[in-house]
């Protein structure tokens, strides 16, 4: 068995592995590789186990660093999940021991491993994250009885409205995503971030827009991969809110993905029970303990880098009273150095 890093010849072979792997997710696939280091520039350790010539696992890494947040491997920036994949446990362990080794030889704080299921028991773990999932049934009405009371009627009352929902471009999004992250005092990110998703992922990624008459008010970008909807991001217009949007939106996606023949519909991460946590759960979606395993070189605790972080809501502050024209200008260089 050898570890080694991705190649031009493999590169067919590593999607190949990750379509066909049972614990694979959307962010292994080589075209994550291409967004990140085409939108932020972070350097790539993509790390095959090969036992002769076939491979037996991988484990998609970048090193992320600058002056300001220091040095840290992280698998994979900018999405819930990564971690290593393999034919076995063994497998697993052995990219482990490479990307600490890695992390070592980088002189990084630490090493994040971001996975979706139990996996490494001797690294630290943070379990504060969620995701929820909701399971999908070629008839929608049996997934709507799955809704709680509160979200039905949020579901019919938009109905009556005037709304549409359609298919959207990466401007009609990130109008509406920009403004929202920037009244929650987070910097979004750039547009070009968007727009590398929207083509690298040209068959895999949709755009949706729910319109007011004619006015955006509410999207999502959605990822498809295997028997699986993520809702990658999502925005509203708060000014709009009374006519519950994004319930109209969800309920539309949710009905489309069991039409289509999709089996579970991912509403993507959040903190325990936080309000959006609140939200996703009240569709009837099931909870899924994300675990975030590190290593630590340099530094003594996992950092928190999440919105509870002290810091992070001084800094929100000072962001939610930032013009738009400015938070746009700035996000990319912001945005970029937090995973």
């Amino acid at each position: 068995m050898e570890i080694c890093e991705l190649n031009k010849e493999d590169e067919k072979a590593w999607d190949e592995y990750v379509l066909t792997h049972p614990s694979s997710t959307f962010y292994h696939q080589l075209r994550w590789k291409n967004v990140v280091t085409r939108s932020y520039g972070h350097k790539p350790y993509y790390l095959l186990a090969k036992e002769d010539g076939k491979i037996r696992g991988l484990l998609p890494l970048f090193l992320m660093k600058n002056l300001l947040f220091g040095r840290k491997i992280v698998s994979v920036p900018f999405a819930p999940y990564g971690g290593a994949i393999g034919d076995n446990k063994a497998i697993e362990d052995f990219l482990i021991e490479h990307a600490i080794n890695i992390t070592k030889e980088s002189d990084a704080d630490y090493l994040e491993l971001r996975v979706n299921i139990p996996k490494y028991t001797n690294l630290v773990i943070n379990n504060k994250y969620m995701t929820l999932i909701l399971k999908l049934d070629k008839e929608p009405e049996i997934v709507w009885n799955r809704f709680n009371n509160k979200v039905r009627n949020a579901v019919r009352k938009s109905i009556k409205t005037k709304m549409e929902i359609n298919n959207g471009h990466v401007n009609d999004f990130y109008n509406l995503y920009s403004q929202n992250l920037r009244d929650l005092g987070t910097p979004p990110h750039d547009k070009n971030f968007f727009n590398l998703v929207h083509s690298e992922f040209e068959n895999d990624a949709q755009i949706i827009i729910v319109r007011n008459n004619g006015k955006p008010i509410a999207g999502a970008i959605l990822l498809y991969f295997k028997d699986t909807v993520i809702s990658g991001w999502a925005a509203s217009d708060r000014k709009y809110l009374n006519l519950n949007p994004n319930n109209f939106l969800y309920w539309n996606v949710i009905k489309a993905a069991c039409e289509k023949g999709y089996k579970f519909f991912d509403f993507g991460r959040s903190l325990s029970d936080s309000g959006t946590y609140n939200f996703k759960k009240a569709w009837g979606a099931e909870e899924n303990q994300l675990q975030y395993y590190y290593y630590l070189n340099k530094i003594n605790d996992i950092p928190d880098t999440s919105q509870a972080n002290l810091r992070r809501q001084s800094f929100a502050k000072v962001w939610k009273i930032l013009p738009l024209s400015i938070t746009n200008s700035i996000c990319g260089k912001l945005r970029g150095r937090f995973p």
